[in-house]
């Protein structure tokens, strides 16, 4: 019982850390065009290590967590990385801004409801 309990706490954290990586990188392209989000390679870089953290926190919920929430795009988020770095290591700038535009503020409410249950 008691592995249960830190297993919910470490998922619980873990859910907190997505959250806080989106919200970061919400702020860093706060009112930016696309266009402008393309010609800032800085901000491309945090966005970019923001995304990773969120598929890197995504790997460590529990499976038992992961199979309570069977809706939860669990392959997707933890591979989010892997969408928007291509084979030769640089952002795909279109599938960036795509991903932080549509993908994201949807996980972002359903990480919400997760942290509520």
């Amino acid at each position: 019982m008691r592995n249960q309990v830190l297993a919910l706490n470490n998922d619980a954290a873990q859910l907190h850390y997505m959250l806080d990586a989106i919200e970061q990188l919400e702020r860093y392209i706060r009112g930016m065009s696309e266009s402008e989000f393309s010609s800032r390679p800085m901000v491309q870089d945090a966005v970019a290590r923001q995304v990773e953290i969120v598929g890197k926190a995504a790997k460590n919920i529990s499976p038992e967590f992961q199979l309570l929430h069977p809706k939860f795009p669990w392959a997707k988020t933890m591979g989010i990385h892997r969408k928007i770095v291509g084979e030769d290591f640089k952002l795909d700038i279109p599938i960036v801004w795509n991903t932080i535009q549509d993908d994201l503020p949807l996980l972002k409410q359903t990480i919400r409801k997760l942290l509520l249950t």
